[in-house]
């Protein structure tokens, strides 16, 4: 007897709304969660701004510590889940512990399976804009912003400027998200040179990490 395949269902998770997509489909955005079915499957990607990153060997130290305090005054102990990748963890807020991975997991470790090279990366998914520079297989910088116009441009000059960067020389690694890919690369030109598509799209990395 054949087992029946499941349709996986990529739920991306924010504060304000909910959007998901499919193996066949791009993004398709909902006021809630997909139609369920008896073989429906559902994957959870937090984009959550609420979220830090720690070595392990600080997280002991973190847990005694008022996180209202030292990380946000809204972020405390309720609700947060727990992710790691090798000497890291990731904790973040989410509604839905089963079946979730934050974004920055998702990436991080894609990268650091793939990357020698230090370079940065950057992609947009939903409303959310991701910056990280990955060396070595270690990751040297992660931040994510909400997308506002193209704020973005300036999120970029500024990393640039922090890690003493050139724009004339360093490479962009754009992650494709089908958000208005072409525009995004045109407006990022007049201020970088080396602008790279990355061969996949965030879309296929999470489908890649999350199974």
């Amino acid at each position: 007897m054949s087992r029946v395949k499941k349709n996986k269902f990529y739920i991306l998770e924010d504060s304000k709304i909910l959007s998901y997509f499919t193996k066949s489909d791009k993004l398709i955005v909902n006021k809630g969660k997909p139609r369920s079915g008896k073989n429906s499957d559902f994957k959870y990607i937090s984009l959550t701004n609420k979220f830090y990153i720690v070595p392990n060997k600080l997280l002991k130290e973190l847990e005694n510590m008022n996180l209202s305090k030292t990380i946000a005054s809204d972020f405390d102990k309720s609700n947060t889940k727990e992710n790691k990748i090798d000497n890291l963890s990731i904790l973040y807020k989410t509604k839905f512990k089963s079946n979730n991975m934050h974004i920055s997991k998702i990436i991080i470790s894609h990268l650091m399976n793939s990357n020698t090279n230090k370079e940065v990366y950057f992609s947009i998914i939903a409303n959310k804009i991701i910056l990280l520079i990955v060396y070595r297989k270690q990751l040297v910088f992660y931040n994510q912003f909400d997308l506002i116009t193209n704020n973005y441009i300036k999120y970029l000059i500024l990393l640039f400027d922090e890690f003493k960067l050139n724009q004339r020389r360093d490479k962009i690694n754009y992650i494709p998200s089908n958000v208005k890919d072409e525009k995004i690369m045109e407006e990022l030109r007049p201020y970088f040179i080396s602008i790279i598509n990355y061969e996949k799209s965030i879309f296929e990395i999470i489908i890649e990490e999350c199974g």
